[in-house]
């Protein structure tokens, strides 16, 4: 049996007591960053051997892993924070055990990417997480210029020292009004959530005296200033309907203009 388990993204206290029995309880565990581990086990007073499962080893290990699981031992993989394979290894193992048919669980717990989606105050209804905003000028772009006409909430991870230089060039290329909140050292006694816009959230850092640490989470508000340049004549309604339901129509409508799918729908059964 192989159980993802999620931990602590601060507090140790979040840990849960089914995720203690299931560490105590394998013959083997993993975990990305051991020594951030031995801290987790010692909190909970847990002996056990803990052996590197990280993106340079993630291959090898998880023909280990499998191999492991094949003779009926039960293996357990931990994050270093939150929840296994989210941003961190595992996806890789998953598709093993799907092709090996071999049965494999999570154990939920904390996740800082709906930890920080929570403690925005942002909307919560659509979202989606892109991992890590990237490194490299060029690809920060692109991913601006894809963020730049979202309707939903975005969330992505931050190391807290370039946090200025990211929403100096998010400036650039998103409109000056979009909310944006960045959450840090989340369920830890320094917890701290800092709301603004685009254009005012690190003059709130300035003013406020808010010191930049450890890893963050943005959250992004959704584009309310998206106009479409579709215009829907009554022709090409019903072209859609031809072809497809009122509300079939709305939904693909809404997609390439962005526009609201209620709305589209509504003018569509009153053509």
């Amino acid at each position: 049996m192989l159980n993802f388990i999620s931990t602590p993204i601060g507090n140790l206290n979040d840990i849960s007591q089914r995720a203690i029995d299931a560490i105590r309880t394998c013959d083997y565990l993993y975990a990305e960053d051991t020594r951030v581990t031995q801290k987790l086990l010692k909190s909970i007073d847990i002996k056990k051997e803990c052996e590197s499962f990280h993106e340079h080893n993630e291959t090898k290990v998880t023909n280990t892993i499998i191999k492991q699981l094949a003779n009926d031992m039960t293996v357990s993989i931990v994050s270093d924070a939150g929840t296994p394979a989210i941003s961190d290894p595992g996806y890789k193992l998953i598709q093993k055990c799907i092709e090996n048919n071999i049965k494999y669980t999570l154990l939920p717990g904390p996740s800082s990417v709906i930890n920080a989606l929570i403690m925005s105050g942002l909307p919560t209804d659509k979202f989606s997480f892109y991992g890590f905003f990237p490194r490299k000028e060029s690809l920060q772009i692109l991913f601006l210029e894809e963020l730049k006409n979202e309707k939903k909430t975005s969330i992505f991870f931050e190391s807290s020292k370039r946090i200025v230089k990211t929403i100096q060039i998010a400036s650039k290329y998103l409109h000056p009004d979009r909310n944006i909140s960045i959450c840090m050292e989340m369920t830890k006694i320094h917890e701290r959530v800092v709301r603004g816009n685009i254009t005012n959230i690190l003059s709130i850092f300035d003013k406020e005296k808010i010191s930049m640490k450890g890893e963050s989470v943005i959250v992004l508000g959704g584009e309310n200033n998206v106009k479409s340049n579709v215009k829907l004549t009554k022709r090409i309604k019903n072209e859609y309907l031809k072809k497809l339901s009122a509300s079939d129509s709305a939904k693909l409508i809404s997609l390439i203009t962005h526009d609201n799918k209620r709305d589209i729908y509504k003018s569509l059964i009153e053509n």
